[in-house]
């Protein structure tokens, strides 16, 4: 209902509300012809083929109606400033979520035409202003309910643009948490477009209601929409494994085709990694299923073959030199098959329990070796599900240096990991960040996402110390913030958090899935 108000509204609100500061007209308007969001002159689904690198010709496009970048009241990015914004996202930021793919010979304007929503979510998520993230974040919002609820639009563009803006919704930090809605306007965004499926044969479709024959296109599948595909399924199935309110984007036969396709092409450097983060999903997924509720009393005879899987994977992907990346979504996946909610609660641990719990904690400390190699500047790019691993490793690692079991040697965890020693390193790296990575809080009050994770983790830390004690690694060179949050943690993470932004959401999902 909120979504159908705010399209409703909009057109009524456009003269007033470009008066208003920080709030934007509408990115697309004009006559009935130019609802859609992109209007792709490559019909035949050639995807991003005409701003390819071998690709010299300048296509012809009709451009929506939209303010001028740059303009004083549009909250958009410079020319200048959109290229950079585009070359940072390039860098950076796919490395990380590689679902599309934009040759480097791309321009920022180019973009702009061919996928303007898609340009508009990337200057969101990859300008250095917090304070424009959330204008840029506020026109996204509005553009969706105007494009998807009220018109019922349905294209590549606006997936790809969901896709960046929920993969980095860690950055916005000021806004009630939106990923479970936008998530699932994703996934149907790919049911709408028929992604998940193969391309009819018969391309003729009859209606039995209105007898009437429609013509649907049989454009052979661009591999633009099978990375995105395989990026919507992955980024739903992280935000489901973690957050535990939606279901993710289910895997279809069909969609081995599409993994196989990219394994094979690998047009990009990312496409290895996209190939390899997918198929360590699906271990977690096939796992998820075997432990939840309705999965029978047999459930748990199964997690012995999904560690075979795990490590025969490892053994590949170690053999080959992965990205961080890919290290990190390994370890965390190791971490989610090893364990569950019932090891950490139960009164007593079983045998098989207990060689989980030491496997889980081995997968805990190869993911911190591999986060804190990479140094703050490179933090920038981290998309949501890092934010999520890192959080799901440290509820996981206090709950196991604090596990009052007999059969388990809590104080050799706590020797072995110093928890508060890697909570301090966080800290420091994360308050690095900023200064590194020259990001503008001038006009944000609370600044921007590493600014604010680095002031959650430090109410974390009195807490911690109170329950751990220091550990003879405990670093003196960050003393106490004088800026620290005021909310308190009761139990390490706490039960009563402000639910007023993703980071919250996280965390208080995240924790109450550990009870």
């Amino acid at each position: 209902m909120s979504l159908m108000k705010a399209g409703a509204q909009s057109d009524g609100a456009k003269a007033s509300s470009s008066a208003r500061a920080g709030v934007i007209n509408p990115v697309f308007s004009g006559s009935a012809e130019m609802n859609s969001p992109i209007r792709n002159p490559h019909e035949n689904g050639s995807g991003w083929n005409c701003l390819s690198d071998d690709h010299n010709d300048t296509p012809t496009f009709t451009s929506p109606t939209t303010s001028s970048p740059g303009s004083d009241h549009a909250g958009e990015p410079s020319p200048m400033e959109a290229e950079e914004c585009l070359t940072h996202f390039q860098t950076f930021k796919l490395q990380y979520f590689p679902f599309v793919y934009i040759p480097s010979t791309t321009s920022a304007q180019n973009l702009q035409k061919e996928r303007p929503f898609l340009w508009l979510c990337i200057m969101a998520v990859s300008t250095k202003s917090t304070s424009q993230q959330q204008v840029l974040g506020s026109r996204i919002r509005q553009t969706i309910a105007q494009e998807m609820v009220v018109r019922s639009e349905k294209n590549i563009d606006l997936l790809l643009g969901l896709l960046t803006f929920i993969g980095w919704a860690n950055y916005q930090v000021h806004t009630k948490p939106f990923l479970a809605v936008f998530t699932q306007l994703a996934v149907s965004l790919v049911f709408d477009l028929r992604l998940n499926k193969p391309v009819p044969e018969d391309t003729s479709v009859m209606s039995s209601s209105l007898h009437q024959k429609f013509v649907r296109s049989s454009a052979p599948r661009t591999m633009e929409e099978r990375r995105a595909v395989l990026g919507c399924f992955l980024v739903t199935s992280i935000i489901s494994s973690f957050l535990q309110k939606i279901d993710a984007l289910h895997w279809t036969p069909y969609l081995d085709e599409c993994l196989q396709m990219l394994d094979e092409t690998k047009e990009c450097l990312n496409d290895e990694s996209l190939v390899q983060q997918v198929r360590l999903q699906l271990i977690a997924e096939k796992a998820a299923r075997s432990t939840s509720y309705d999965a029978g009393p047999e459930k748990t005879e199964n997690i012995p073959d999904f560690h075979s899987q795990l490590e025969n994977a490892k053994a590949c992907l170690l053999t080959a030199s992965p990205k961080n990346v890919v290290l990190l979504h390994l370890y965390s996946i190791e971490l989610e098959v090893a364990l569950s909610a019932t090891f950490l609660s139960s009164n007593q641990i079983t045998a098989q329990q207990r060689k989980s719990l030491r496997k889980g904690f081995e997968s805990i400390m190869s993911w911190f070796d591999v986060v804190f190699a990479i140094p703050p500047n490179g933090y920038v790019g981290f998309p949501f599900s890092i934010f999520s691993q890192l959080v799901r490793c440290l509820i996981t690692l206090y709950r196991l240096v604090t596990l009052d079991d007999p059969t388990w040697d809590k104080n050799q965890a706590r020797e072995t990991a110093k928890p508060l020693s890697i909570l301090n390193f966080l800290i420091s790296n994360l308050e690095q960040v900023p200064v590194v990575a020259g990001l503008d809080n001038r006009d944000s009050a609370e600044g921007d996402v590493f600014s604010r994770s680095a002031q959650m983790f430090r109410s974390l830390r009195s807490e911690w110390e109170a329950k751990l004690g220091l550990d003879d690694m405990m670093s003196s060179i960050i003393p106490p913030s004088q800026n620290a949050s005021d909310i308190a943690f009761p139990d390490a993470l706490g039960e009563e958090i402000l639910d007023n932004d993703w980071f919250m959401d996280l965390l208080s999902s995240t924790f109450l899935n550990a009870q």
